[in-house]
């Protein structure tokens, strides 16, 4: 009987401290959040991108900076959802699709990743140096305006009413 309560009260005290173990992240600055937000990014380089770019595959290239950044140039291909509503934004839902994303630098960007894969996306990389990178590196693969492909939602599809 006496190992019977000990072992109660010992489940007791694991279940009770395993109550308070929820991550809290707070952060003193923005550098600290962006800075653990890269700590679990894949990254890759423009070079990287450009040679994807070279290839023909299924993925998507995400802007996220402003509208108004965007349409002043971007990369070639490039959809463009602003970081603040990229969680509510309909030009994006095959989760299994690859996805590039990219801001001015990193800063927007890194924090977009995480929110992409809480949302069950899964192969999401971060374009590092972000459009500042890619502008220096290849100056003549820049598009302008508000882009054609792919920068739309996808049309709304009617469906039949079941009888004709």
């Amino acid at each position: 009987m006496k190992t019977y309560r000990l072992l109660l009260l010992l489940l007791l005290v694991i279940i009770v401290g395993s109550c308070g173990s929820k991550k809290n992240n707070t952060y003193d600055n923005v550098d600290q959040m962006i800075s653990n937000a890269q700590s679990d990014i894949t990254i890759i380089t423009v070079s990287e991108l450009k040679a994807v770019l070279d290839h023909k595959g299924e993925y998507k290239i995400i802007d996220c900076r402003e509208n108004e950044e965007f349409t002043e140039g971007h990369i070639p291909g490039a959809i463009n959802i602003p970081r603040g509503v990229l969680e509510f934004s309909g030009k994006i839902s095959n989760r299994r699709e690859t996805i590039y994303i990219y801001s001015q630098t990193n800063d927007r960007a890194s924090l977009a990743c995480p929110a992409l894969k809480l949302l069950k996306y899964k192969k999401v990389y971060l374009i590092d140096g972000g459009w500042q990178e890619w502008n220096g590196a290849f100056p003549e693969l820049i598009e302008t305006g508000d882009g054609e492909i792919g920068n739309k939602a996808a049309p709304k599809v009617e469906e039949s009413g079941g009888c004709g």
